[in-house]
C-alpha cells in the first residue's frame, strides 16, 4: 500500500486524549503513573517508530485491521452510551447514540475537514480542561493524595493501563512523518497521551481522594461538582463535546478503513461516497446490537491485546524482510 502524504497528527492526538476524557473508571494512582510515565511513554514511543517504519502494507493484514477498525469503532459507541446512561440517564438510547455520533462523519469524509475539526476540537478541549481545573481547585487538597507504599498491584495497574495500545497507535503508520521527525514525532506523541492521562489522574486524585479508585466516570463526576458547576448547569456543553470526539474518532477510523481495503482516501479526496454511507450506518448500528450485552471494560482490555499482537506481527513481517533484502542485496 502507497502510503498517503497527509497529516492526521492532530486527528490521531486528538483521538488518543480522547480515550482519558471517556474512561468509565479510574486506571491507577497517580504517584505510580507519574513513576511509571518514564518507561511506559518510552516502551510506546518505540512501537509506535517500529511499527511505522516496518509497515509493507500486507494485504493480509490491511484486512485484519479493518475489522479491528470496524469492532473499535462500535466499542467507542456503546462506551459513549455507557456514559450517558451513568451521567445522564434516559438521555439517549442505543439508536440515538448511534445517529447523533455517525451522522456527522457524513461531513468528516474529507481529510481537511477532519483535520481543521480536530484542530477545533483540541482548542475547544483545552479550555473546556482550563474551565474545569478552575472548577475544581477549591476542592482541590494534597492530603488527599494516596500516601500508604505502592504495592505491586498498584505498579502493575499503572503499567496496565498505560500500555493499553488503541488503534491509533497501529494508524500512526499509514501517514508516518517524514523520516527525519518520525523519531521526534513518535516520542511526542506517547508522551503527550500518557502526559496528559497522568494529569488528569492527578487531578481526580487530589479531589477525591481515597474514593477515587471506586469512582465511575471520574471526569465527569469531578466537572459537575466544581465550584463554578458549568459543566452542570450547560450539559449540553459537555455532551457536544463527547459526541464530536467520538464522532471524529468514528471519521479517522473510516478514513483508515476505506484506505486500507483499497479505496480512494488520499489527499483532499472523498474518503467514500455517499452511496455507501447507508450500508457504514447500518452496518456500525447492526454491530453495536450485536455487541451491546459485551462487558466494555474486557472487550478494551482484548482490543488492547490484539493491537500489541497485531504490532508484533508487523514488527517481526517487517525485520524479516529488511533482513531477507539485506542478505539479497549486502552492502
Amino acid at each position: 500500500m502507497q502510503k498517503s502524504n497527509v497529516d492526521f497528527y492532530p486527528v490521531l492526538l486528538l483521538s488518543i486524549l480522547a480515550d482519558t476524557l471517556l474512561r468509565l473508571h479510574t486506571g491507577y494512582w497517580a504517584r505510580a503513573g507519574l513513576l511509571a510515565l518514564p518507561a511506559s511513554a518510552a516502551v510506546l514511543a518505540a512501537v509506535l517508530l517500529l511499527v511505522s517504519t516496518s509497515w509493507q502494507g500486507n494485504a493480509l493484514l490491511q484486512k485484519v485491521l479493518c475489522v479491528l477498525l470496524a469492532i473499535s469503532s462500535a466499542l467507542e459507541i456503546l462506551r459513549l452510551h455507557a456514559l450517558f446512561g451513568s451521567v445522564y440517564p434516559g438521555t439517549l438510547g442505543l439508536a440515538g447514540t448511534c445517529f447523533v455520533v455517525l451522522a456527522p462523519v457524513i461531513y468528516l469524509r474529507r481529510e481537511p475537514a477532519l483535520r481543521q475539526t480536530a484542530n477545533a476540537l483540541l482548542v475547544f478541549g483545552a479550555a473546556c480542561m482550563a474551565i474545569m481545573v478552575l472548577s475544581v481547585a477549591p476542592r482541590l487538597r494534597v492530603p488527599n493524595l494516596h500516601a500508604a507504599p505502592l504495592t505491586g498491584q498498584d505498579w502493575q495497574a499503572a503499567f496496565v493501563s498505560q500500555l493499553a495500545l488503541p488503534p491509533e497507535y497501529l494508524l500512526f503508520a499509514l501517514w508516518p512523518p517524514q523520516p527525519g521527525q518520525r523519531c521526534r514525532k513518535a516520542a511526542t506523541f506517547a508522551a503527550s497521551a500518557l502526559g496528559f492521562d497522568a494529569a488528569v489522574h492527578l487531578l481526580l486524585e487530589l479531589f477525591f481522594g481515597a474514593a477515587m479508585p471506586t469512582r465511575q466516570t471520574p471526569v465527569q463526576g469531578a466537572a459537575q461538582c466544581g465550584a463554578l458547576s458549568i459543566f452542570n448547569r450547560l450539559e449540553w456543553l459537555q455532551i457536544l463535546l463527547w459526541c464530536m470526539v467520538v464522532t471524529v474518532r468514528l471519521a479517522l477510523y473510516l478514513y483508515a478503513m476505506v484506505e486500507l481495503w483499497g479505496g480512494r482516501a488520499g489527499a483532499g479526496s472523498a474518503a467514500t461516497g455517499l452511496d455507501r454511507y447507508p450500508l457504514y450506518f447500518g452496518g456500525m448500528a447492526l454491530l453495536c446490537a450485536v455487541l451491546r450485552t459485551v462487558p466494555l471494560e474486557q472487550a478494551f482490555y482484548w482490543r488492547s491485546a490484539v493491537c500489541w499482537g497485531f504490532a508484533a506481527v508487523v514488527m517481526v513481517t517487517g525485520g524479516c524482510q529488511w533482513l531477507v533484502s539485506c542478505i539479497k542485496h549486502p552492502a
